[in-house]
């Protein structure tokens, strides 16, 4: 019995022992650290250094985070809440039809030679999904066209589908577009060459085709592609091979364009393509739209829809580096988008939006209709060149200008009852032609009635 219980004692033992040994490391650390050990307190700085630096770090991006949402407050503010360009009453044309059922004209280009206006035309209408949820209209997946309209003054308007020759894809949704007119050096005759954009399915591209006016048809000549081309909106053509074109975003997703837009983000470029290859000769613009050139090819007009300017640039000498240096800045007050050009005056027509929230609820289906504005940019000769500092409208000028070199003109108002927020205004022989990418019409207006009529109101406002 003894010897039972002794050798349960016995057993016991290496378990006591091996507690000792698990539990001893600790003990043993206590009983052996020195009396005046600091390494509790020295420590204890080190911690707190730590969390100092965090809480740095959090009021950092807690800082950052508050500068970002109030810069993107103040910028939507300033977009939908701040009025756009005062209208003077007396510029509202009253004598316009309606003319030419086409969907979607978004932009107009004018042949001078053949009194013909090209409009590219695509179904870019919104649906309600829902009462709270709009998107594309399904029509989008049908291809779009190239309208040509005969220009004259009568209010019969009939357009025509100009045909596509040899063109090698089922996949065309015209958008912005140029006309560039040129002597054929081998045969010695008059070609009309005209850039189209086309947002395809996919990817977008631009279209080169050559018009021939006695079938009224379009014959394809090739089609440019590029990784610059990431959200194309105007293109401006200023020889046979080469054009340029305005990017209005740097993101390719649709998420990535809102982003930019809502916030107004300065993204946006202008890429030149030589003729071999692309680059981008302007970055960091404020949504570039509307891009057009001086009759001698010698300058360059972009609109800059979230700063509602139209900037001028002067062209360099360099054909294939088609570098750009800045002239002169001319306010306008409006979210600016298409511009064309008056061959002859060399004045700018730009068609613009008084009211972005206006605007962006129409294009998104839950407005019926959106105010269109109309304004001409008068080229100035020297000898009428304004000093900054008298009151012509224009309080947003580049830093470099001495003097204004354009006047604003209002031309054209409405709050849609005609056409809803027009994309792109253009004139030939007084005649205004206004198209919108929401619309499924054009306008015109008949300006000698219109300059008749302004005349006559001035003239009773100067004697009452």
């Amino acid at each position: 019995m003894s010897s039972s219980k002794q050798h349960r004692r016995t057993a016991r033992q290496p378990k006591a022992a091996n507690e000792l040994k698990d539990t001893g490391v600790a003990a043993g650390t206590s009983k052996e650290a020195p009396r005046g050990s600091s390494a509790p307190e020295a420590t204890a700085p080190r911690a707190g250094q730590h969390q100092r630096e965090r809480n740095s770090i959090k009021g950092i991006l807690l800082s950052l985070t508050v500068a970002t949402a109030g810069i993107l407050l103040m910028r939507a503010f300033d977009k939908f809440y701040l009025p756009g360009r005062k209208m003077d009453t007396l510029s509202v044309p009253k004598d316009c039809w309606k003319i030419a059922d086409i969907h979607g004209p978004e932009d107009i280009e004018i042949s001078t030679e053949h009194n013909l206006a090209f409009i590219s035309s695509d179904d870019r209408s919104w649906r309600a999904s829902s009462w709270y949820f709009h998107r594309p209209s399904t029509k989008t997946e049908t291809n779009g066209g190239i309208f040509s309209l005969l220009l004259h003054n009568d209010r019969k308007g009939g357009s025509r589908e100009v045909k596509l020759v040899n063109y090698p894809l089922d996949d065309f949704h015209p958008a912005g577009m140029s006309i560039y007119s040129h002597n054929d050096p081998h045969t010695r005759k008059r070609l009309h060459r005209l850039f189209v954009i086309n947002h395809s399915h996919k990817g977008d591209r631009v279209e080169l085709f050559d018009y021939n006016s006695r079938d009224n048809s379009l014959a394809y000549v090739r089609s440019v592609e590029s990784s610059d081309f990431t959200a194309p909106k105007g293109i401006v053509a200023v020889d046979i091979d080469r054009f340029y074109i305005t990017n209005q975003n740097a993101m390719g997703t649709k998420y990535g364009k809102f982003v930019e837009d809502a916030a107004s983000l300065a993204l946006g470029s202008i890429v030149y393509y030589n003729g071999q290859e692309t680059r981008k000769v302007l970055r960091y613009l404020k949504n570039p739209s509307g891009i057009a050139r001086s009759a001698d090819n010698s300058q360059l007009y972009v609109a800059s829809f979230s700063d509602r300017v139209v900037h001028i640039y002067n062209r360099t000498g360099d054909a294939m580096a088609g570098e750009l240096e800045k002239d002169d800045d001319v306010w306008v007050g409006n979210y600016v988008e298409h511009l064309t050009i008056d061959d002859v005056t060399g004045d700018i027509y730009v068609a613009s939006h008084p009211s972005y929230s206006a605007y962006l609820r129409h294009r998104l289906g839950y407005l019926p209709q959106a105010p269109s504005h109309i304004v001409k940019l008068e080229r100035l000769v020297p000898e009428h060149f304004l000093h900054p500092d008298e009151p012509v409208g224009l309080p947003k000028l580049a830093e470099e200008t001495r003097f204004v070199k354009w006047e604003v003109r209002d031309l054209y108002y409405s709050r849609g009852d005609d056409i809803s927020a027009s994309s792109v205004a253009a004139v030939h022989n007084q005649q205004l032609i206004l198209g919108s990418s929401t619309g499924h019409h054009l306008l015109q207006c008949n300006l000698h009635l219109h300059a008749q009529v302004q005349e006559r109101e001035q003239e009773q406002a100067s004697k009452g």
